[in-house]
């Protein structure tokens, strides 16, 4: 026995290190930036930046970040006071709800004040500390949390808003907008009647009890590496570089700051946003995608909701395409504001690198900057009054796909240019704004939101109406096309089916390595569907999991790792998943398993990457006993390190024997388990 654990250490030097998120692992991706409040709790520095929460520690300058994957309960602080004799961090959410961070490790959530059923402003805009209480100074009135007990204690209705208080002789102050007022400590305080008014100048009061955001000075350069803003409107995957915008394309502009973010290596960069105004005499904001450029890393463009496309090299600005100097059009040409018009989106590149793009109600709805540098413009009727194109895609055949999402406009067009953009006369093109389904239901008032192709050249669109299935997209142009709403039978013995997700919104939909489906809806959380639609194989809420929101905006899917990037209306989160785009043949360099070794503290499961699609995976002992298989989810598999039997298996070496599922070409990697025995 002790010659095998000679051995054993002796192979894990020769391992490849390698790790990973844990299957079913969540990852909060906030911003920290811009800090709006600090608290000093001994040697650390509690600092509140764009209603995320982080610690910086003093003495190490390590910094720790707080978010609802671990330990908070809720997203979205908006203030944060300390209580040092009760070690209580006060932590208040946007939406009321409060927790209590003691000892800087444990959570108590006190939900009751944003779940009172009241009308009034829940908004707390000060603190103050007497014994064992807390008294909260609201827009209505004043808030008291019996840090002792842990619980909220009672609401004090002053129907005014306080924007301070204090105890002093056995009376609670509270300087309002109307007044300094003073209740008797004694006395029911619930009762209005037993508050009076003491003064009608509040300036004395409030210059000695007023709120102090920094308690603390915070240094320079401690940000944590995180987005610059919590707005992840628009993403996909650039190889392993994940980009993101945070603007939005909807027929109100959201006037949000011009934001471009990249996330690689674990690292958070921003492009340019500073003097770009000034030197377009434009506003700059509302970027709503980003493409980039399949032959320069470093190059790309990007689309607003009203002044063109950006262009940018390194992460710098260097050009602008407006209809002043190119060919984009206004949707309000004759107007004095027709140059904030420019409502482009969907920027795509072809397999030609031809840089494409739509626009929204113009002449010329679709335009291409072709790799030479020429622009093309094209016109189709059937477009010309559409209102807000999104999301595009080139499918295997290489036809362009363009979603529209307004209703009074809305559908989905399709584009087949026959390879020859300058030439429209071969092109075959149609706008549909009312599908029929598989039963012969006319589908009317529909919105589309996005779209993506799976693995079988299927087409999944999503609408106001729940997903829409184009199962021949090749025969899109044909008068008989049809949708398919994926029915999901009830089991409940009715013999009855209810249409795949159709009283949602959804605003997403990506396809993993083992073309299962991602949907995120506009208010019920994100859905992972099996390959063909028939089961949800997960449901996830911010209710049961640490979503930030139920609002979906984006997702988009990391090829190697299969971690799913979530982007919600309160930021972004991440879901170790368990599938992966699987690779076009066996390597060597590319197959890892993790973790290696398994050591005696893990229990979770084993996974294997880098295989090919649908790999058969059979898992032996040195000896060559079958210990498990099984199939691959695209291109990783995962093990629980039990056998058939369902035990543990015991310490030593096990091979990982896969191969294609027609049995042609495999390759063999090692697992080293360690039990501790």
């Amino acid at each position: 026995m002790r010659f095998q654990y000679i051995f054993l250490l002796c192979l894990i030097y020769l391992l490849p290190a390698y790790s990973q998120n844990a299957i079913g692992e969540w990852q909060t991706y906030l911003s920290y930036h811009n800090p709006t409040r600090s608290e000093v709790i001994g040697s650390k520095l509690f600092i509140l930046a764009n209603g995320d929460l982080y610690a910086y520690d003093k003495e190490d300058t390590s910094i720790r970040t707080y978010s609802k994957s671990f330990p908070l309960s809720d997203t979205e602080i908006s203030y944060i006071a300390y209580q040092s004799a009760y070690k209580s961090l006060v932590i208040i959410y946007s939406n009321a709800n409060i927790d209590l961070l003691v000892n800087e490790e444990d959570i108590y959530n006190l939900p009751d004040y944003k779940n009172k059923n009241m009308t009034q402003d829940k908004t707390v805009n000060h603190a103050c500390f007497y014994k064992e209480y807390t008294y909260l100074s609201t827009a209505s009135g004043i808030l008291c949390i019996n840090l002792k007990k842990r619980e909220i204690s009672n609401y004090y209705p002053l129907n005014k808003n306080v924007l301070a208080c204090n105890v002093s002789d056995n009376h609670l102050y509270a300087a309002t907008s109307e007044g300094l007022f003073a209740g008797l400590l004694t006395d029911n305080l619930l009762d209005i009647k037993n508050w009076k008014k003491v003064s009608d100048n509040t300036s004395e009061f409030l210059s000695q009890y007023h709120d102090i955001p920094f308690k603390g000075e915070v240094p320079e350069n401690i940000t944590p590496n995180s987005p610059v803003r919590n707005y992840p409107y628009y993403m996909n995957f650039a190889g392993e570089r994940l980009l993101i915008t945070g603007g939005g394309h909807i027929a109100n502009r959201l006037d949000r700051p011009g934001t471009i973010m990249t996330f690689e290596n674990n690292t958070w960069n921003s492009f340019q946003e500073e003097g770009i105004s000034e030197q377009t005499k434009h506003r700059y904001d509302d970027i709503n995608c980003i493409v980039q450029d399949p032959k320069d890393v470093a190059h790309h463009f990007a689309a607003s909701a009203g002044e063109g496309i950006y262009e940018f090299k390194d992460g710098k600005f260097i050009n602008w395409y407006s209809m002043h100097n190119s060919p984009l059009e206004s949707a309000v040409p004759n107007e004095p504001w027709a140059d904030s018009y420019v409502r482009v989106n969907g920027l795509i590149y072809d397999k030609e690198n031809n840089l494409w793009m739509v626009s929204c109600e113009t002449q010329h709805a679709v335009s291409v900057l072709m790799k030479n540098g020429d622009w093309a413009s094209l016109h189709y009727p059937e477009i010309v009054k559409a209102s807000n194109f999104g999301r595009t895609i080139f499918d295997k055949r290489g036809w362009l796909w363009a979603t529209s999402s307004r209703i009074e406009s809305g559908g989905l067009f399709c584009l087949n240019y026959n390879g020859t953009i300058a030439d429209t006369s071969d092109d075959q093109h149609r706008f549909i704004t009312r599908f029929t389904n598989q039963d012969g239901a006319l589908l009317e008032q529909l919105a589309v939101y996005c779209i993506a192709e799976d693995k079988e050249g299927v087409i999944w669109i999503g609408t106001n109406r729940g997903p829409l299935v184009l199962n021949n997209p090749s025969r899109y142009f044909n008068d008989n096309f049809y949708c398919t709403q994926i029915k999901v039978p009830r089991n409940d013995d009715s013999g009855l089916a209810d249409f795949l997700l159709v009283n949602e919104a959804i605003n997403a939909i990506a396809i993993d390595g083992a073309n299962r489906k991602w949907i995120g809806t506009a208010s019920n959380g994100i859905y992972l569907i099996s390959a063909d639609g028939m089961e949800t194989i997960h449901h996830f809420t911010e209710e049961n999991s640490p979503l930030l929101s139920n609002s979906i905006v984006s997702i988009a899917i990391h090829p190697r790792t299969g971690e799913v990037f979530i982007g919600t209306g309160k930021g972004l989160v991440s879901y170790q998943s368990d599938a992966t785009e699987a690779e076009n043949s066996f390597k060597e360099s590319n197959v890892r398993a993790y973790p290696n070794p398994v050591r005696p503290d893990y229990s979770g499961v084993i996974t294997v990457t880098g295989m090919v699609y649908d790999s058969d995976v059979k898992i032996v002992d040195t000896a060559g006993h079958l210990i498990y298989q099984g199939t691959s989810l695209g291109g990783q598999f995962t093990w629980d390190g039990r056998n058939k039997q369902g035990r543990r298996v015991t310490t030593g070496i096990y091979m990982v024997l896969a191969a294609d599922s027609e049995g042609k070409e495999g390759i063999v990697t090692k697992i080293a388990f360690i039990r501790g025995e």
